[in-house]
């Protein structure tokens, strides 16, 4: 009975956390839109934005009449995929969304659809390996930084005259972790300065990475 009981919890959990969300900021009331997974991880599929003054959204509803948008959504789809995927809650200015080329106007309104998928955030100091499992699945790797944003994650004794870096970001922490993990079934990862390169030399880094289980082909 218990057997049953937590099965059908965990059926009830992925459900819902497979569905997808949707969240309209409007510009005239909000500055910022907020995504948030509990705990469940981010997937950003879309982003649907506005520039025209006529269609200015109120009370979080858009109008029911569009126009054929004046400039593409993609590069806001971008930031909002840079900025969000991988993590358990989010927020999005909406001046990136103003000021996201080729646009020259401002967002009136920005909607975001998301998924809300299973997995967790993972710190590995230097020098330790990550190790991403997925069993008959593969991995998706959604979100990496080799740096330092925190001074509780992996703390360790700095000198004072060298305190830790904790704006330490390297951008091409994705990419390396991509590469070398998605599309298999487990992946180690060794979080190192030879791997990610050395983006703050003196600053003792860990790795943040998250991911996903996925069918192979997906």
């Amino acid at each position: 009975m218990k057997f049953v009981a937590r099965l059908l919890l965990t059926v009830l959990c992925c459900s819902v956390l497979s569905r997808a969300e949707k969240t309209l900021t409007c510009d005239l009331e909000t500055s910022t839109q907020k995504l948030y997974c509990g705990y469940g991880l981010i997937v950003v599929q879309n982003v649907a934005v506005s520039h025209r003054e006529t269609e200015s959204c109120v009370s979080g509803v858009r109008p029911d009449r569009l126009d054929p948008p004046l400039c593409s959504s993609t590069p806001v789809l971008h930031i909002a995929q840079h900025r969000c995927n991988g993590r358990h809650r989010c927020s999005v200015r909406m001046d990136l969304c103003h000021s996201a080329r080729p646009c020259s106007s401002r967002c009136v309104w920005m909607e975001t659809t998301y998924n809300c998928v299973h997995g967790k955030i993972h710190y590995v100091c230097q020098k330790h390996r990550a190790s991403l499992y997925c069993g008959r699945q593969v991995i998706k790797v959604l979100m990496a930084n080799y740096g330092r944003t925190s001074k509780w994650v992996c703390r360790y004794s700095a000198p004072h005259r060298q305190p830790p870096n904790t704006g330490c970001t390297n951008p091409d922490s994705l990419k390396v972790m991509s590469q070398r993990c998605d599309g298999k079934h487990k992946c180690s990862v060794r979080a190192s300065n030879h791997i990610f390169a050395n983006v703050c030399p003196g600053t003792r880094k860990y790795l943040q990475y998250s991911y996903t289980c996925v069918d192979p082909g997906n």
